[in-house]
């Protein structure tokens, strides 16, 4: 099954998200390609919406290739295959990555109140897993700020991941997990990339949107 873009395949998601409508949600899009599919569920179930704080750690050799994650709290998690590499390495491809989400988090917060979790249903969304890596750090930052439950929705996922999100979530909306995965991507007709400055614009939006609500009630 192909996607055609980011936006259909948040629209089957909500299919099967529906019955949460309304309810005390928070829907957490995993950046930055999540954040318009994260964007889009949130207004179709009334919900509230933020960012996972969590950004890939990769090989600066090989950018494809993730040794684990971090999130803006400064925890690192390492993929098993990562702890074979030099420790002083590692930490120093951690550092830069931390560096970058931390400045990233930043500038979009200016955007973004604070947003309990506690006792609320928590939806996760990316547009795809592949190694599971970014989705583990964000359903582990989810985890700490003591939700009543922890949602995973997807439009798909590799088996790797999906075994990964059933680890550590509640429950996981998958529609797609197929025995051949190579890339999120290949499962797109159009898969543009979602930069630093679209997630910006989008959060923007968003706030202004809420801010012109706000004052017309």
């Amino acid at each position: 099954m192909f996607f055609e873009d980011r936006i259909e395949a948040a629209r089957l998601l909500l299919e099967r998200l529906e019955k949460y409508q309304g309810q005390d949600c928070v829907v957490v899009a995993v950046p930055r390609g999540a954040v318009p599919m994260g964007v889009f569920l949130a207004r179709a179930l009334k919900c509230t919406f933020t960012l996972a704080p969590v950004r890939k750690v990769a090989s600066p050799l090989a950018q494809e290739f993730a040794l684990g994650a971090a999130d803006v709290e400064g925890n690192f998690y390492p993929d098993e295959d990562s702890l074979d590499l030099p420790q002083d390495q590692l930490r120093l491809w951690f550092k830069k990555s931390l560096e970058i989400l931390r400045h990233r988090m930043h500038k979009w917060r200016t955007f973004l109140d604070p947003v309990s979790m506690k006792n609320k249903i928590v939806i996760i969304v990316d547009d795809g897993v592949a190694t599971g890596s970014t989705m583990r750090a964000a359903l582990m930052w989810c985890r700490r700020k003591e939700p009543q439950q922890i949602i995973v929705a997807v439009p798909v996922a590799s088996r790797e991941g999906l075994n990964i999100m059933h680890r550590f979530a509640d429950s996981v909306v998958c529609i797609e997990h197929p025995r051949q995965f190579n890339s999120v991507g290949e499962f797109y007709l159009r898969f543009d990339e979602v930069t630093d400055e679209d997630v910006y614009f989008i959060i923007k939006s968003l706030r202004a949107e809420s801010d012109t609500l706000e004052s017309s009630l």
